[in-house]
């Protein structure tokens, strides 16, 4: 017999020493064994659509400006961490790079969802995760950690190995993405028998959740297949733990706000 059959989980109810509400413990009211063959389901998703376009995790763009000189002088813009469009975006990076004492041209063109920047009497580049996570570029700037980038290169889509030198007679004009959340990805280390394997190769996956809401609006997610099962057999549950992550693995966001689901328990035929 299975010890229960369904447990609604809602983040206002975490324990008091959970990390937030995209990294929280939750306890169950009784220590509970999953005999041979239980399975479980996620079900019921509702998550708020609460962080912005920039956050924490992609406000940075590493820009290199080249002159006369032997060396090029190296920028980390900080954008400001809130919603953009098109438009916004183009203002706010016009604006971080007339702060570095230099005179830019940023546009945006809403019929192709690009913009162009272009600085005058000066050459640039914005450097590629790719140059900055390597020890080719001679850095001239501010120090940064190569394993936390914190980039905003998904942004403005400068996902190539190596940037390229632009100018005012060929500015840098690229695509922009203002969806820097495209899945969210539930994660557990104590339930479910790590038969699943992430977009990075994590084991501890148990839940994508497509973004089907705009900013402002709830997500909600449901079983959609009959086999959409994840093996839990012989496991012992007191205290089970949960992780929101994007596809990079940064946490999401939630700015305090709640989200729940439902954990559906069931036991297959073993014959089946």
């Amino acid at each position: 017999m299975l010890p229960v059959k369904k447990v609604y989980i809602d983040t206002k109810y975490k324990t008091k020493d959970s990390i937030s509400n995209s990294n929280f413990k939750y306890e169950l009211p009784q220590t509970m064994f999953m005999p041979e063959n239980t399975v479980f389901y996620v079900d019921d998703v509702a998550i708020p659509h609460s962080w912005t376009t920039v956050e924490s995790f992609n406000d940075k763009l590493y820009f290199r400006v080249i002159g006369q000189a032997i060396n090029p002088t190296d920028h980390i813009i900080s954008l400001d961490q809130k919603l953009y469009n098109g438009q916004t975006l183009a203002t706010e990076l016009a604006a971080k790079i007339n702060a570095l004492g230099y005179t830019s041209t940023v546009t945006y063109n809403a019929s192709k969802q690009q913009i162009s920047v272009s600085i005058t009497a000066y050459s640039f580049k914005f450097l590629t995760d790719d140059e900055l996570q390597s020890d080719t570029i001679a850095w001239q700037g501010t120090a940064y950690d190569k394993n936390n980038l914190q980039s905003a290169n998904d942004l403005i889509k400068n996902s190539y190995s190596t940037s390229t030198t632009h100018n005012n007679a060929a500015p840098f004009v690229t695509y922009i993405d203002l969806q820097p959340i495209r899945n969210i990805y539930i994660s557990s280390p104590n339930i479910g028998n790590f038969n699943t394997i992430g977009p990075r190769g994590q084991s501890s996956i148990i839940k994508k959740v497509p973004i089907t809401a705009n900013f402002n609006e709830m997500i909600f997610d449901q079983v959609m297949a009959t086999n959409d099962f994840l093996d839990c057999s012989r496991q012992t549950l007191r205290t089970l733990e949960f992780r929101l992550i994007d596809v990079n693995g940064n946490e999401v966001p939630l700015h305090g706000s709640n989200w729940s689901m439902s954990l559906i328990f069931d036991q297959m035929n073993k014959n089946s």
